[in-house]
């Protein structure tokens, strides 16, 4: 079996931003390289149309991505915080809910049945061994665990409580066949979230 790749050889943005300027730069860098990758293809996006077509200088692109691969590296990562904090918001604005109804919001925002999410497409799946190590990806898959454990943890009528390898199971499952779907399209959204609840549903009650 080979031997685990380290973050350390594969491009990685410089840093996170931290301040409110920073963060409008980093996602208005986002949002062209989205739009030059869907408009012209992924080789299109270039370090430099990015930067031109933001109206940001070359130099202000490197200062958080020394390459274009490390800036999809950041998109990803922006995916998924992107992801966990809808989740979380949804949760709350839930609250009082029954419980049902906050795993059927869950579970829509996991799927992302209803195109909100940030864009992602076959090209940059077939390109996430180039960007992230396999250490990266558990970390993700952790941070997701850990936001739906939360949530489900607000849930005050919900009728026991959850093993934490029940999530993983459980998104596991949410998760990978989300991926999949970018190569195998079965069914509509809508039928996919109705059967996914009910999947879901039936793993997180107790036994009888």
């Amino acid at each position: 079996m080979g031997k685990d790749r380290t973050d350390k050889s594969l491009p990685q943005p410089h840093k996170r931003p931290s301040q409110a300027r920073a963060k409008f730069t980093v996602d208005s860098l986002y949002e062209e390289f989205v739009r030059i990758w869907r408009r012209d293809g992924p080789e299109a996006a270039t370090t430099r149309a990015i930067a031109e077509e933001s109206g940001y200088a070359v130099g202000t692109l490197y200062e958080y991505f020394p390459n274009r691969t490390a800036l999809l590296s950041g998109y990803v990562r922006h995916c998924m915080e992107q992801l966990c904090s809808d989740l979380a918001a949804a949760n709350t604005a839930l609250a009082g809910e029954p419980w049902e109804t906050r795993l059927r919001k869950l579970v829509r925002l996991t799927l992302d049945e209803d195109g909100q999410a940030p864009y992602f497409d076959r090209e940059m799946l077939e390109r996430e061994n180039q960007i992230a190590s396999d250490a990266r990806h558990r970390q993700i898959f952790q941070h997701l665990a850990r936001t739906w454990s939360q949530c489900i943890a607000q849930w005050e009528d919900f009728p026991g409580a959850v093993d934490d390898t029940v999530i993983d199971i459980l998104l596991l499952t949410l998760w990978g066949g989300r991926r999949y779907s970018f190569l195998v399209d079965t069914g509509t959204p809508d039928q996919r979230g109705e059967l996914s609840t009910r999947m879901a549903r039936a793993l997180l009650l107790p036994e009888e």
